[in-house]
């Protein structure tokens, strides 16, 4: 019998593979943004993989892949949010016994506060599970942690085709000396444009072998 490990790397190389061999058809594009709603109760399907590997081989569809998955990203904050909020009540009474007379005030804070710092949080990779979860028990309506977690992600994502455009072009002329964080920057965009380059190729190879094969 298998073991876990084994069954969870032969799962992500099924899913790698699936991604670059059928990476160029539209419809992959549809059928990962729905798979990646998930990503916001299971934290192994890494919608920024997708993205990235979709912008790399759809160049032509990179705004469209940037707003699917960012509405994706949006739904499955919606879903989590909307689950825990029928929790708040419980929400209520655990902040009176952990904080006192100040958990009301804590609560009124988050409220405020939570769609705001959302958008900032789901700027970052991953989505933001623990917030999404503070802020639906808080009180915080699913739809505005939805539309926060959407802006937040599309900002993300737009920055990522961005780099995926433009970064191979000018990451050459980058190399050179300099201070510790210009050279710093420099390896990550090199390493970047290399990681672009694989997935380029490592698709055109999966393909051939493919068109071989048939």
């Amino acid at each position: 019998m298998l073991s876990s490990p084994s069954l969870l790397q032969r799962f992500f190389q099924w899913v790698e593979t699936t991604l670059l061999r059928h990476g160029t058809e539209p419809i992959t594009i549809f059928f990962l943004a729905v798979f990646s709603v998930l990503d916001g109760f299971l934290p192994m399907l890494p919608a920024e993989m997708f993205v990235i590997a979709l912008c790399i081989l759809q160049p032509q569809k990179g705004k469209v892949i940037v707003l699917v998955f960012a509405l994706a990203s949006a739904s499955s904050a919606f879903l989590l949010a909307w689950g825990l909020g029928t929790l708040s009540t419980s929400a209520e009474t655990m902040s009176q016994q952990l904080m006192g007379s100040q958990g009301p005030q804590v609560l009124a804070t988050l409220r405020d506060w939570g769609p705001v710092s959302m958008g900032f949080f789901s700027v970052f990779p991953d989505s933001p599970r623990s917030s999404i979860a503070l802020f639906a028990l808080s009180g915080v309506p699913p739809g505005s942690i939805a539309g926060m977690v959407f802006i937040g992600k599309l900002m993300l994502y737009a920055v990522l085709l961005f780099l995926i455009y433009h970064l191979p072009s000018r990451v050459g002329r980058w190399r050179g000396a300099g201070p510790f964080w210009v050279r710093w920057l420099q390896r990550r965009a090199s390493r970047f444009v290399a990681y672009c380059r694989r997935i380029r190729w490592r698709a055109r190879c999966l393909n051939r072998g493919t068109a071989t094969s048939l």
